[in-house]
């Protein structure tokens, strides 16, 4: 969602006239930001991938998050009463993100309405995916897990066909089970005509069918 839709060319003119984002550019690997920092901008990711994983105490990582192009980091912090960065997040390919200061934020949303409105949307977008990714975890089979996942990546995008911008190795990661298993339930999936998938590209051939194991 992004916060500046259904604004007009003059609008977006007049209101950034005295705001300029700062623009940052990351390369696969790159820290972006460290589990713990303060957050004091709202970034908005341009281009790329970017993973949110947390550390543990036994010395382990597990992914979060994946943020794609078009969504925003830190935007549930904004006014928190303690906005640090609950993870830490790494550029999974060539990045590009726009950075706002919170007080330019408060200053575009006091002057629109269109901001405002699009900005409690995206904090209610952003509870929503949270509450999602609770509930994939709570699915006690791998089957279940990626068949939630890629449920929800048709109705994110109203489309049977979708591509899921990131490597199946970081998916396992992200649904909190081994490479091998993702790899093995994938496979039967496809060998039952439930979905098809090639590379990154993943196709629901049966709805119903893959609605049955949620």
């Amino acid at each position: 969602m992004d916060i500046f839709n259904n604004l007009s060319s003059e609008e977006k003119e007049i209101l950034f006239d005295s705001v300029q984002p700062v623009i940052r550019t990351y390369h696969k690997g790159d820290t972006i930001f460290y589990e713990g920092d303060e957050c004091d901008y709202l970034a908005y990711v341009e281009e790329g991938t970017i993973v949110a994983k947390q550390s543990f105490s036994d010395g382990h990582d597990s992914i979060i998050r994946i943020i794609n192009a078009h969504e925003y980091i830190g935007i549930n912090l904004m006014y928190s009463s303690l906005p640090k960065y609950k993870a830490s997040f790494y550029a999974d390919c060539d990045v590009k993100i726009s950075m706002y200061s919170f007080n330019d934020l408060l200053m575009l949303m006091k002057a629109s309405t269109t901001i405002l409105k699009n900005f409690l949307k995206a904090i209610s977008d952003s509870a929503i995916s949270l509450s999602d990714h609770i509930k994939l975890l709570t699915h006690k089979t791998i089957r279940g897990k990626i068949c939630y996942l890629l449920y929800n990546e048709y109705l994110k995008t109203g489309k049977l066909s979708f591509k899921i911008e990131t490597t199946k190795t970081d998916l396992a990661a992200l649904l909190n089970i081994e490479r091998p298993s993702l790899s093995y339930e994938m496979k039967k999936l496809q060998d039952e005509g439930i979905i098809e998938n090639k590379n990154k590209n993943y196709t629901i051939l049966s709805l119903d069918t893959l609605m049955k194991e949620l």
